[in-house]
């Protein structure tokens, strides 16, 4: 039996086909987080659906919860926004995918993650104005991890406590963030260059919009040169990506699908 039906706005994260007809979809909305639901009719129903099963588009649902199931019930839903732009291009989809996967994993059923879907929203927005790029994952992947309460330090050393000094430095995925140099001795970290390491703090704070309008390391608030940015963004995906293995107990799945379709990474 369905209980009280609930009118809201959502991102759809993956939907996966049941049948010949039906589908489970997986949504992040906004107050009640994340929500998986099943489709009665998804794949017949226009007048329903019409088309806003897609992943990546923002949609308007109906949900209601089942008695006695984990799944809830989505009985219609239309497209707000469907980020259509980023469908062009194969590597902005790769990116949209490793975006959602990312979200998904970092949340729980039924817990409101309101900052989740406003970044993923802002993301999926900004993707299909512009070429896929590793400053914006870098931005992605900090802003979510921060919003998830699982942010890497990057201030002190995240063994000791002690002053990292600046340069390059070591960064460890496993102790959670920047470590000392004697601590580095006595540990194996990844090496973060010193123009990796400035560009991830730029993105830690300046998130999504330092992405794609970074400023020159040497604080004089010129532009930075757009390349030389790109590139210490890339150098900083394996640590950060070692860093959410860590948390996540697994490997993101899309990030196979980066390297498949050579999207930056």
């Amino acid at each position: 039996m369905d209980l009280r039906a609930h009118r809201v706005e959502a991102l759809v994260l993956r939907a996966i086909a049941y049948g010949d007809a039906d589908a489970v979809v997986h949504l992040l909305t906004r107050r009640r987080g994340r929500i998986s639901a099943f489709v009665r009719g998804a794949k017949t129903s226009r007048k329903r659906f019409g088309g806003a099963l897609e992943p990546f588009q923002r949609i308007e649902a109906l949900l209601s919860e089942r008695e006695g199931q984990e799944l809830w019930a989505l009985r219609e839903a239309r497209v707000i926004d469907g980020h259509a732009p980023l469908r062009d291009d194969l590597h902005r989809i790769a990116h949209a995918g490793y975006a959602s996967e990312l979200v998904h994993d970092l949340t729980r059923a039924g817990e409101p993650a309101d900052g989740l879907f406003t970044l993923l929203d802002e993301f999926l927005t900004r993707l299909g104005s512009g070429r896929a790029t590793s400053a914006r994952l870098r931005a992605l992947e900090l802003l979510a991890l921060e919003a998830a309460g699982l942010a890497p330090e990057l201030s002190v050393c995240a063994r000791c406590g002690a002053e990292v000094a600046p340069g390059k430095a070591s960064f460890d995925p496993d102790a959670g963030g920047l470590i000392c140099t004697n601590c580095t001795k006595l540990t194996h970290g990844l090496v973060l260059t010193h123009a990796a390491r400035a560009a991830i703090w730029q993105l830690r704070w300046g998130g999504l919009k330092a992405a794609d309008d970074p400023l020159s390391a040497d604080g004089s608030g010129r532009p930075a040169d757009a390349r030389a940015f790109e590139d210490a963004a890339a150098q900083a995906g394996r640590p950060l990506a070692l860093f959410l293995q860590h948390h996540l107990g697994h490997k993101l799945r899309s990030s196979d699908f980066l390297e498949q379709v050579g999207a930056a990474q």
